[in-house]
């Protein structure tokens, strides 16, 4: 067989492609419908708060043994990561401020010195 047998414009990656977004369309309507029949749905919420219950309790059964072990838990490191965040947005105000007044002054000192003539030759006359 040659490959003068192939059809003209024959692109494999299309096909692979147009079979791909179809078999996934089929997939994603299939356990549209599954996920809608009510058996399945609740046996998935009472799957999910069973996670959830165990995640809770394992998490209070290591809450012990990491304060005996003076470690963080995960609570109090994501306390510490918000702090952290707080801190870091105030420092990125405060340098924002301090550039924005380095420029301030920069453009103060680029600009000439105010200076006044006099036409009549007195100073004083214009006080």
């Amino acid at each position: 067989m040659s490959n003068n047998d192939a059809p003209p414009n024959f692109d494999p990656m299309k096909v692979w492609r147009d079979w791909f977004v179809k078999t996934e369309r089929d997939w994603s309507e299939s356990l549209t419908r599954l996920i809608k029949d009510d058996a399945v749905s609740s046996a998935l919420g009472q799957e999910l708060k069973a996670q959830l219950y165990q995640q809770q309790a394992f998490a209070k059964t290591m809450a012990g043994p990491m304060a005996m072990m003076n470690l963080p838990t995960r609570d109090e490191m994501m306390a510490l990561s918000e702090r952290l965040g707080r801190l870091e947005d105030a420092v990125a105000r405060v340098e924002a401020l301090l550039v924005q007044r380095k420029m301030d002054s920069a453009s103060e000192a680029t600009k000439p010195p105010r200076t006044r003539t006099w036409k009549s030759g007195d100073p004083d006359a214009a006080e």
